[in-house]
């Protein structure tokens, strides 16, 4: 691959800014590491019981909060599309 790209399709862009300080600044960091590391170890395929290629959902605990994404290669570049972000309840 030669590039990794972020892409922010529908209101997921606006559910970050919606967040709390601390969970956005987390999950703006976290969203920035998938550059280097689009599958971290935390990444469960998603859903669950039938995984979709390149679905993930990545719980982050400390923040308490849940960001789905999805990865696919679009012209040689792998695309992170965040899907959904959620703070946890």
């Amino acid at each position: 691959m030669s590039a990794r790209h972020v892409r922010f399709p529908g209101t997921s862009w606006q559910e970050i800014e919606a967040l709390p300080q601390p969970p956005q600044w987390t999950v703006q960091r976290t969203i920035f590491d998938l550059l280097d590391e689009p599958v971290p170890s935390l990444a469960d395929p998603f859903p669950r019981d039938d995984p979709l290629p390149g679905a993930y959902e990545l719980h982050l605990p400390d923040a308490s909060v849940t960001i789905w994404y999805t990865l696919a290669v679009y012209q040689d570049q792998e695309v992170i599309s965040i899907q959904h972000v959620r703070v946890d309840t």
